[in-house]
């Protein structure tokens, strides 16, 4: 479980000054999550921040392609501020909200209704992101759709945050009744979709090329892949994590295009480690099997951005 979360928020508008001083205090402090200020003339800016470095940039719902968080209070001047800590995956889920241009209806729902809704999900033709308000926690699940086996789960209670397994668990069995539920239905309509489009396939080709592999070489030998990855995420800015031999990433990229070639070299990465060893046809034969029960959209956005070589 992650530190509990400490949203600081100054009601009372602050200066230009003051607002610099605290955002810059808060990036020194090395803060992953979004900072919001939201200036006298109602506009707002949004900074997506991972570890004290500025990843994303928002006016209102707009994605600014430069990221300097500056100029936006040298235009607007004084105004609010909110500092909220997240985990970079709950980043991830943030930039969909602040991407969509009208909202989805927000309903009442019993908590012990949610498992349903999730698994239904699991049939829809692309992602779900589901986000749960109760009084004392919030939560997000993201299921893939498409007949892809990944979902993500993230649980915010006073104590702290939950991701994963657990997560989802504690979700569907959260202590409080009654919760609201917005549900926001995956298409490719902006950039911060179609990064989550791009980062469901990159996990789940990982996965399969990964649990062949094993079958064929052993645990130690996909070890070994991960471990060599490991090393060279942090120079590279790579938010990666290997637990339990399962290769996830929840980096903030600048763009689509940029997530797409990220993945494209890490998948080329680990094709490349795999092909000594097993050869260049038994790889072939590998990558394909692993992609091949890519559909609908998926496949769209695969062949779009050429996540593998050689695929066809």
């Amino acid at each position: 479980m992650h530190a509990p979360t400490t949203l600081i928020t100054s009601p009372t508008p602050l200066a230009e000054w003051e607002l610099q001083i605290q955002i810059q205090q808060a990036l020194s402090n090395k803060l992953t999550g979004q900072i919001q200020v939201t200036f006298l003339n109602n506009r707002t800016e949004s900074i997506l921040v991972q570890h004290g470095i500025v990843r994303n940039l928002y006016i209102r719902n707009h994605r600014v392609p430069d990221t300097n968080w500056e100029a936006p209070l040298e235009r607007f001047g004084r105004g609010t501020l909110a500092v909220e800590p997240l985990s970079a995956r709950a980043l991830l889920f943030r930039k969909v909200f602040i991407e969509e241009i009208t909202l989805p209806q927000t309903q009442p729902s019993g908590t012990n209704q949610l498992k349903v809704m999730f698994s239904l999900a699991e049939h829809n033709p692309n992602p779900t992101l589901f986000h749960i308000r109760w009084g004392k926690a919030e939560g997000f699940v993201l299921v893939a759709g498409g007949h892809i086996s990944i979902h993500h789960a993230l649980l915010i209670t006073p104590s702290g945050t939950e991701e994963g397994n657990l997560a989802l668990e504690h979700i569907s069995t959260w202590e409080e009744a009654r919760c609201n539920v917005t549900v926001h239905r995956g298409d490719i309509k902006n950039q911060a979709w179609l990064e989550l489009h791009l980062n469901i396939l990159f996990e789940w080709y990982c996965q399969n090329i990964l649990n062949h592999y094993k079958q064929l070489t052993g645990v130690i030998m996909v070890r070994s892949i991960l471990q060599s990855l490991s090393v060279l995420a942090e120079p590279r800015g790579w938010n990666i994590s290997t637990l339990d031999q399962q290769l996830k990433d929840a980096s903030l990229f600048p763009n689509a295009a940029k997530a797409g070639n990220t993945y494209k070299e890490i998948l080329s990465i680990i094709r490349s480690r795999i092909e000594p060893i097993i050869g260049s046809s038994l790889t072939n034969s590998l990558v394909k099997q692993s992609i091949e029960p890519t559909r609908g959209v998926y496949k769209t956005i695969e062949e779009t951005f050429g996540l593998i070589e050689d695929a066809q």
